[in-house]
């Protein structure tokens, strides 16, 4: 069965690691475990039937390829992020419903599902708090780096009260949020707004604002953000 692992097959022989080699095809020894420690089988339950939505924006397996120590491999393999579980889910084939295989979390393990960008990084919540998850990277600039935590809460049911309410039942609800790193600092939550994406650019606000205006540029969808900070970068 050829499981995503595959893909670090050329990088482990160009690191050195220790092996006992490939033998008919059949890859042995500590080359084995190395390919066995990259992904993980997890043993978690599967998820209630009875919950409605699921915990994926995507519930399919897409073409996914490895970025491993900073080297995009070239082996392609099928992968959906579990926005949930906060995990990378890996198949054999795309026509999979299930999988129990899972890609190690590590800032040096980034897969790219579908041509979306997943870096396993920390980042800092509204309170302060750090947390370290998968960030969608949306922008790479040279100063800013601008990301999407794409994530599905857990809802308990809710039983109406009275004939002015309703009920609910348990369900998975989705969100997004922008995050922003400035000069390689921790990621912050970006309040996607018009007056705090202006805000943010300091000295150049007055020509981001224009640059909206001009370009007739709605906040609210991510590829005009994206021309926004796209903008600043080549001032």
């Amino acid at each position: 069965m050829k499981y995503i692992y595959t893909f670090l097959f050329t990088t482990i022989l160009s690191f050195n690691l220790q092996s006992q080699g490939n033998i008919n095809g059949a890859i042995t020894g500590a080359t084995q475990q190395a390919l066995i420690d990259f992904g993980n089988k997890s043993t978690r339950a599967p998820q209630p039937l009875n919950v409605q939505g699921t915990h994926y924006f995507d519930a399919d397996f897409n073409i996914a390829t490895l970025e491993y120590f900073g080297k995009e491999l070239n082996d392609t393999g099928y992968m959906r992020y579990n926005a949930f579980r906060d995990e990378i889910e890996m198949a054999d084939t795309p026509s999979q419903s299930e999988s129990d295989v899972i890609l190690i979390k590590s800032a040096d393990v980034i897969p790219l599902i579908n041509g979306e960008r997943y870096e396993y990084l920390p980042y800092r919540l509204e309170s302060g708090n750090a947390y370290i998850g998968y960030l969608i990277n949306i922008f790479d600039g040279q100063k800013d780096k601008l990301f999407l935590k794409k994530k599905k809460t857990f809802m308990e049911a809710k039983i109406a009260r009275t004939s002015l309410e309703n009920s609910f039942p348990p369900r998975y609800v989705e969100s997004v949020e922008l995050y922003i790193s400035s000069n390689g600092s921790t990621p912050v939550k970006l309040k996607q707004s018009k007056k705090s994406i202006i805000n943010y650019f300091g000295d150049n606000s007055d020509k981001v604002k224009k640059f909206i205006k001009s370009e007739k540029l709605k906040v609210s969808d991510l590829s005009s953000i994206i021309k926004i900070f796209e903008f600043v970068e080549n001032l």
